[in-house]
């Protein structure tokens, strides 16, 4: 699991900072909306690589038995609605989580953007009727605390307080977290989606409305909102930059999602978790090295910097938290329930069942003792 941490946390990272210094550079006017396509263009042009790959490895023979692929029957009522709104949760977070790094910066996105512990555990309380330990509680807590320490020295500052900002990052945590309980209760379905199937949902679907916008909002003055603005940044950063920078940064999603898959078929969703709350401290801290001498937006102040480890605090001991609980869960779900002689209702573990059953004559030889007992107890009388 290693490898797929690292690449990561780096390719997570650099998608991020690429992601701010193209929007710094204003390569093109904002109302193109590009960081979106590129997103959609980059999450679909992998899952297909990626499919391609799998069936040539198949038609080569080389672990045929784990590429080949059943086929799943369509997902109907309520699952099927459900895919068909995982797109619309999942883009609208997209739209406004760059426009939140656009006018605000990585650094506080990513501090405020732990919002979406707190926001997504109200949501599967609602939707899923899912419960959280007292340790969980506690941890989205800590978590509550470090957004509080923020919106304090916000407040305590002489400019004006960044409201646009924090409801642009508010609005992306509720996006995602709605696109992650969409996606949880879509695994837990009757017939559940692939990881592929529901990425390229999400991806294909975002790239369509994409262009559609592009085509009605962006073509009629893509002299002004796209030529020139590219043609003077390009100047200025240099073509052969503009053009591996653009590249990198669309390679570096694909590459994230890859590291993101690893993670969970090693770790599972616990350490995704946790990967993400190192990869968002990762980025605040670079966030300020890159961006603070020519964007005061990305320093990071003492109460920036408490408030970020409150938050990556917090997010560690939910995921911790989550962990254990998910421990214990299976632990119960290992022990099995049966009737005593009594009627009485006695919780027996699945070990001491194996044990029983493959040692009868020991279970034989425990009843025959029993009635030796009772035999010596009545000549005694």
């Amino acid at each position: 699991m290693l490898p797929s941490l690292l690449l990561f946390l780096a390719a997570g990272a650099y998608y991020f900072l690429s992601a701010q210094t193209i929007i710094n550079r204003g390569f093109v006017h904002p109302d193109v909306r590009q960081m979106v396509g590129l997103m959609c263009l980059s999450d679909s042009s992998f899952c297909v690589l990626s499919g391609a790959w799998s069936r040539r490895r198949a038609a080569l023979g080389t672990k045929r038995a784990k590429t080949r692929k059943e086929r799943r029957p369509k997902a109907a009522g309520l699952p099927r609605l459900a895919l068909y709104a995982l797109p619309v949760f999942d883009l609208f977070g997209l739209v406004v989580a760059f426009e939140a790094i656009r006018v605000a910066g990585s650094g506080f996105h990513q501090t405020v953007g732990g919002a979406s512990i707190p926001i997504g555990t109200a949501l599967n309380v609602l939707l899923l009727r899912t419960r959280f330990s007292y340790e969980q509680l506690s941890a989205i807590g800590v978590v509550m605390l470090g957004l509080a320490v923020k919106a304090r020295a916000l407040l305590s500052a002489s400019a004006d307080f960044p409201a646009e900002a924090f409801a642009l990052v508010v609005a992306s945590c509720f996006g995602y977290a709605a696109r992650g309980v969409v996606m949880e209760y879509l695994s837990t379905s009757a017939n559940p989606p692939s990881g592929d199937r529901m990425t390229l949902q999400m991806s294909v679907t975002g790239l369509i409305v994409w262009s559609l916008y592009f085509t009605v909002r962006v073509l009629p003055n893509f002299d002004v909102l796209v030529t020139a603005p590219f043609a003077e940044a390009t100047r200025a950063f240099g073509a052969a930059p503009t053009a591996l920078l653009y590249v990198t940064h669309a390679a570096s999603r694909g590459l994230t999602s890859k590291g993101m898959m690893g993670i969970v078929r090693g770790g599972g969703a616990t350490a995704l978790s946790l990967a993400q709350v190192t990869r968002a401290s990762v980025i605040v801290v670079l966030s300020d090295v890159l961006f603070c001498a020519s964007d005061a937006r990305q320093c990071l102040d003492r109460a920036g910097a408490f408030s970020a480890a409150l938050v990556v605090a917090g997010g560690a001991l939910f995921a911790a938290a989550k962990r254990r609980a998910s421990f214990s869960a299976a632990a119960l779900k290992r022990r099995r329930p049966f009737r005593g002689a009594a009627g009485s209702r006695v919780i027996q573990s699945d070990t001491s069942v194996k044990r029983r059953a493959s040692d009868p004559e020991g279970a034989t030889s425990s009843a025959s003792a029993g009635v030796a007992t009772r035999r010596r107890a009545a000549a005694k009388k």
